[in-house]
C-alpha cells in the first residue's frame, strides 16, 4: 500500500512539475521602456505578466524556449504556510514609463481569450492600480529545509529537477492585484472593447475582467511582473536552506531584451 502511494505521488509530482511547450514564455526581440524600467530597480522582467511566477513558482530558462513555468515549491512538500506570499521588503514602485506588451498579455487574465478580431490587437498597454512586492519568508523557508526531521518530505523527483541546470525558485516577485489593460491596433490606435463577447476579445461570465467605462479592460486577478533574488540548488537540494548569492544576474545576462 504505502509501495503504491509513494509511486502515486511520484506520478503527480512529474505531472506538475515537468514543463510542457504551452507553459512557457518566450523572449521578446525588442526592448521596451518597461523592462528597462524594472532592471534600473534591481528587478528581472518577465516578458509578459503572468498570474503563475509568484514567490515559490519554480521556471527554467533557455534563450531557445524562454520562461517555461514548472510548478510550485509547495508540490515538493514544504507546507504552503512557508510559502505564503508576504509584503515584500522591496518597496513599491513609482511607475515613470509606459508598460507595454505584446497582445497576447491581456490573454494571461483567467476567463478571457481570443475573439474573431484578436489579430488586429498588436500590442496592450498596462495601467497599474494595486501593486507591490510580494516575497516568501526566507527564515521560515531556511529553517523548514535545514531541519534534519524534514529530509526526507522532499521527494527524489522533486530534488532532481530542482537540480538541473537553468531551474530557478522565485524569492519575490512583483505583484499587480489589480489594474487595466488597453489595446492598440498596428498605428497605435486604441481599439475599444463594447461587450463581453465578439470583437478582439471574449470574456466570459466567470472572468475576473471586464471592459472598462473608457473601452479598455479591468482586471482584479493578481498578475505578477517581473522577479527578483532567484534561488537555485545547483547540484545541492540543501543549498535553498543558506543564504547563497542570487542567480538574478545569472538569468539576466541571458535576457536579450533587457540588454541595451
Amino acid at each position: 500500500m504505502r509501495r503504491s502511494w509513494l509511486l502515486a505521488l511520484v506520478g503527480a509530482l512529474v505531472t506538475l512539475l515537468v514543463g510542457c511547450p504551452n507553459d512557457k514564455i518566450t523572449d521578446v526581440t525588442s526592448p521596451t521602456p518597461i523592462y528597462k524600467f524594472y532592471t534600473a530597480n534591481h528587478w528581472i522582467p518577465l516578458p509578459e505578466p503572468d498570474s503563475r511566477f509568484g514567490p515559490g513558482a519554480v521556471f527554467t530558462y533557455s534563450p531557445q524556449n524562454g520562461f517555461s513555468w514548472q510548478g510550485n515549491i509547495t508540490t515538493c512538500g514544504l507546507p504552503k504556510e512557508i510559502v505564503t506570499p508576504t509584503q515584500g521588503a522591496a518597496g513599491k514602485l513609482t511607475f515613470n514609463s509606459t508598460s507595454d506588451y505584446g497582445a497576447s498579455a491581456v490573454l494571461k487574465i483567467g476567463g478571457v481569450q481570443a475573439g474573431p478580431d484578436f489579430s488586429k490587437v498588436k500590442k496592450v498597454s498596462l495601467e497599474l492600480d494595486n501593486h507591490g512586492p510580494d516575497s516568501l519568508d526566507m527564515l521560515s523557508f531556511r529553517l523548514w529545509v535545514n531541519d534534519p526531521s524534514n529530509k526526507d518530505k522532499i521527494p527524489q523527483t522533486c530534488k532532481d529537477i530542482l537540480n538541473t541546470p537553468n531551474t530557478y525558485v522565485v524569492q519575490e516577485a512583483y505583484a499587480v492585484s489589480k489594474g487595466k489593460f488597453t489595446l492598440d491596433d498596428k498605428n497605435n490606435a486604441k481599439i475599444s472593447l463594447t461587450g463581453l463577447q465578439a470583437g478582439p476579445v471574449n470574456i466570459s461570465a466567470g472572468a475576473h475582467a471586464a471592459p472598462s467605462a473608457d473601452g479598455s479592460l479591468e482586471f482584479d486577478q493578481t498578475l505578477y511582473t517581473a522577479v527578483r533574488r532567484l534561488q537555485y540548488a545547483n547540484g545541492d537540494w540543501q543549498s535553498l536552506g543558506h543564504a547563497n548569492p542570487d542567480a538574478d544576474q545569472q538569468l539576466l545576462n541571458q535576457l536579450s531584451y533587457v540588454k541595451p
